[in-house]
């Protein structure tokens, strides 16, 4: 299922994709990796910064536009 949205977002050539699962944020395209705690994690996109709050936050895969945040995740907000 996840190949399908994949495949649905390059089609559709979209400036970035959040997928919320399981307590996982899964985000694609984002540009930069600002802030990395196991509270706190701030992501910069094309148009605004994410900010997902929460617990044991940690990374658990990244390549190089496509980041798996995993934990207790309590808050995500939008900046721009």
């Amino acid at each position: 299922m996840r190949i399908v949205k994949n495949i649905q977002n390059f089609l559709m050539d979209q400036d970035y994709y959040i997928d919320i699962f399981n307590n996982c944020l899964h985000v694609y395209y984002y540009e930069e990796l600002i802030t990395l705690t196991d509270t706190l994690i701030e992501l910069k996109l094309k148009e605004f910064n994410l900010i997902v709050e929460g617990e044991s936050l940690i990374v658990s895969g990244m390549d190089n536009r496509e980041i798996l945040i995993k934990g207790k995740i309590n808050l995500l907000r939008f900046n721009r």
